[in-house]
């Protein structure tokens, strides 16, 4: 038994189908089907899909992890029930998802989802070199990555119940100055370093930013430069991570969601070891190579 990966999400956009189009031009993901309002899309790896878009707004709607089995399912519900969370069952699951259980995450209330995969999905490991779907799609992310939620003025309340009621294990830790509460967190159920990380934010935030994986800062730079023909700018980056260790560069999608272009994940070998911790006034968190942190980065969707 085991939860795998995060894998997908749901954001929030103000205009469906200008958002539609900029992920399927300028993203090349492609489009795998629409339910309800919703529109999926997919890099094509696996053939699940990666991202769902809805209109009303910007943020974080839901995000999905993959479990293994029934049991998964069942105890984590039994988990979430006592400490006191009530637990929805997905009686009309989203593309090529089997079953599911839906649940808020305290304090700001993204849905969070455990889902199995269908079986017609399901393989002991995806190829990069064998799209599924997407077969074109040479200039779109290799996968989802991970998601960065804003958690509330103090991110010690959803890294408790992550941690303790879903099984979540921590990397890295920021403290606030002082150590009066936590500022930031990333956190994993796989073996790379982080699936869901979470900054402090205010009361109206629901997301920092979704990352997609690159396999290399090459391919990266040329998404890069497909975004700034199509006039966006990059917010911050390339650059690599203190916090993490991994690429990034991050944009500001043109729905108001910040993405991150994310490589060389590190993994995670040792389960036992606990979290490194750091102050928020410690340098060389946001970027290992010195760059300051960015002024922007202050706000979420």
């Amino acid at each position: 038994m085991a939860l795998q990966k995060l894998s997908h999400a749901t954001l929030r956009v103000p205009d469906l189908e200008k958002s539609v189009e900029y992920h399927k031009s300028v993203l090349c993901l492609e489009e795998v089907t629409r339910a309800d309002g919703t529109v999926y899309l997919t890099c094509g790896i696996d053939g699940m899909f990666d991202v769902a878009l809805t209109a009303g707004g910007t943020g974080c709607e839901s995000l999905a992890i993959a479990a293994d089995d029934e049991e998964d399912l069942t105890r984590i519900r039994k988990a979430v029930e006592a400490a006191g969370v009530a637990v929805r069952d997905m009686s009309d699951c989203e593309p090529g998802v089997a079953r599911a259980i839906e649940f808020d995450l305290p304090p700001q209330g993204q849905k969070m989802q455990i889902v199995l995969i269908d079986e017609s999905h399901r393989q002991h490991y995806y190829s990069p070199g064998a799209r599924q779907k997407n077969l074109r799609g040479g200039l779109a992310p290799q996968d989802l990555d991970h998601i960065t939620l804003r958690a509330g003025s103090d991110v010690t309340t959803t890294m408790n119940f992550l941690c303790d009621v879903i099984g979540f294990r921590a990397s890295d830790v920021v403290e606030f100055p002082g150590g009066q509460g936590r500022m930031a967190a990333w956190l994993h159920v796989g073996d790379y370093h982080h699936d869901v990380a979470m900054f402090a934010g205010a009361p109206h935030e629901t997301l920092d930013h979704l990352a997609w994986t690159f396999p290399n800062i090459e391919h990266m730079k040329m998404m890069l430069d497909q975004m700034a023909n199509s006039d966006v700018e990059t917010e911050a980056g390339p650059g690599r991570h203190g916090v993490g260790n991994n690429l990034y560069s991050y944009f500001i999608t043109p729905d108001g969601n910040r993405y991150e272009l994310s490589g060389e994940m590190p993994r995670c070998v040792d389960r036992k070891a606990g979290p490194k911790l750091w102050r928020a006034d410690e340098p060389g968190i946001f970027s290992a190579w010195g760059a300051p942190f960015p002024e922007s980065f202050k706000t979420g969707s």
